[in-house]
């Protein structure tokens, strides 16, 4: 595999573009070259086919995508190039298990299959805004979950009365705070080796970042730092520079990818062969030990219209298929917390990953917008949903995703609002109330008449 001097050869000395030239004139032909020249077409009747070939074909597709068109340095206005055999190098030589964590709760993390019939990693947690005072509450709660293995702390974007500003100093001092509230959260739950792979959520800028990650702090090499680029394969200084410190300090590398359908890789088909094509992308830029992906339609925003169903699940059979590296995916339901439509959404999502051969993670409600709005229980039932539902088909994910979508797709647009965790949690107890409890046991027994299964 290239050395990151030498992508940042290229980082430096590409080819010369504007970023609209780039998105326009490299990326968007691309998109459409590859679509076409490996026949893929969605069929909303299969949001999750069971087609190793279209799977095969879409990974081909993805391959000629990036070497086609490489990604974007947004501060050098560079494109950055690769060949096809580099690329595929790449993949070959990338790690394809992934150690995390320490003690009781060290988890070895490998890459699964299609249709495989062993238990995903179960992550949980949100990286989704949440006020200072309850996020210790949140990770304890999160951390209580006996099968959880690997977490994300909450984004916690105000200090005292200040908000959080990119790239400002109370942003250091942010991140500074979540990751203190964060390990002391899992020593709460007796859970202190417990991997945190979200490091560091409230931080959008890369020196806020490399300065909460200080180990005094709570940082440990042996959790995982997620690092973004921007839409489509666009990367900037702040990233790479994270890439640079993480690199050298040892520690693992998550590259997270959320491409939009509906923006500039167009439909069904070119938003998967996208969302396969970053996994390139975080390979040899980012230096990416793991990969999560959320793929987000542009409206409704939310992550279970048929059409995204298709993109998860395919893009992710692809990468089960020939790349193998530890993969997951966050979806996000249009309905809000502690709705029925928000867990029938929920299964729907979680039926399409974990029989396309990947990691579960719980789908936050209310398209992850507003602060305290996700729940433990949340999580409880993701989890729940790995261990019932091991060794589930894409055959049969498929037939109950489509009668899930009969029930939730009339009213995915307007979905209802739900409520929040100052809503529906007793604060000093962290259980949820009884309204809750029984929207979620309702839900349950339904997802269990549509032949679904939970522990």
């Amino acid at each position: 595999m290239l050395s990151f001097l030498e992508v940042m050869e290229r980082v430096t000395n590409g080819p010369m573009m504007t970023a609209k030239e780039y998105d326009m004139k490299v990326f968007i032909p691309a998109v459409k070259k590859a679509v076409k020249k490996y026949d893929i077409k969605f069929d909303p009747e299969n949001p999750c086919p069971a087609d190793d070939d279209l799977a095969d074909r879409i990974y081909q597709a993805a391959l000629d995508l990036y070497a086609d068109c490489g990604s974007y340095c947004t501060d050098t206005q560079r494109n950055i190039r690769f060949t096809r055999e580099e690329i595929e190098q790449a993949v070959y030589e990338c790690p394809k298990v992934v150690y995390f964590g320490e003690g009781p709760d060290r988890v070895e993390w490998r890459g699964r299959m299609p249709d495989d019939n062993t238990l995903p990693n179960c992550h949980v947690g949100s990286g989704t805004e949440t006020t200072e005072n309850i996020a210790l509450k949140m990770v304890e709660a999160y951390a209580n979950i006996s099968k959880a293995k690997t977490v994300s702390v909450p984004a916690v974007t105000n200090v005292g009365h200040q908000k959080s500003q990119a790239g400002s100093p109370i942003e250091t001092l942010a991140g500074i705070n979540m990751m203190r509230l964060g390990r002391e959260g899992l020593r709460r739950a007796g859970r202190p080796g417990m991997p945190i792979i979200d490091h560091v959520s409230t931080c959008a800028a890369g020196i806020s970042t490399i300065a909460a990650s200080n180990p005094d702090f709570g940082a440990r090499k042996s959790d995982g730092w997620i690092i973004a680029p921007h839409a489509e394969f666009k990367i900037n200084y702040s990233s790479l520079n994270q890439v640079a410190y993480f690199t050298n300090w040892g520690a693992n590398i998550g590259q997270e990818a959320g491409p939009i359908l509906g923006g500039y890789a167009g439909g069904p088909e070119g938003t998967a062969i996208t969302t396969l094509a970053y996994a390139f992308h975080g390979i040899l830029i980012i230096r990416a030990t793991y990969h999560l992906t959320y793929p987000i339609q542009m409206f409704p925003v939310c992550s279970t219209t048929p059409g995204m169903i298709y993109v998860i699940s395919t893009s992710s059979q692809a990468f089960a298929r020939n790349i193998g590296a530890p993969y997951y995916a966050l979806g996000y339901a249009s309905a809000g917390a502690a709705t029925r439509q928000y867990f029938l959404e929920s299964a729907a999502y979680l039926a399409a990953i974990q029989s396309s051969g990947i990691g579960v993670e719980d789908v936050h409600p209310n398209k992850a917008v507003g602060i305290n709005q996700a729940l433990p229980i949340d999580s409880e039932f993701s989890c729940s949903f790995a261990h019932g539902n091991i060794g589930i088909t894409r055959k049969d994910a498929n037939k109950i995703i489509k009668k899930l979508q009969k029930i939730y797709l009339p009213t995915i647009k307007d979905a209802p609002k739900g409520r929040g965790m100052l809503e529906c949690y007793d604060m000093e107890t962290m259980q949820p109330d009884d309204e809750l409890l029984q929207v979620y046991d309702d839900a349950i027994k339904e997802l269990k008449g549509l032949g679904l299964n939970f522990k």
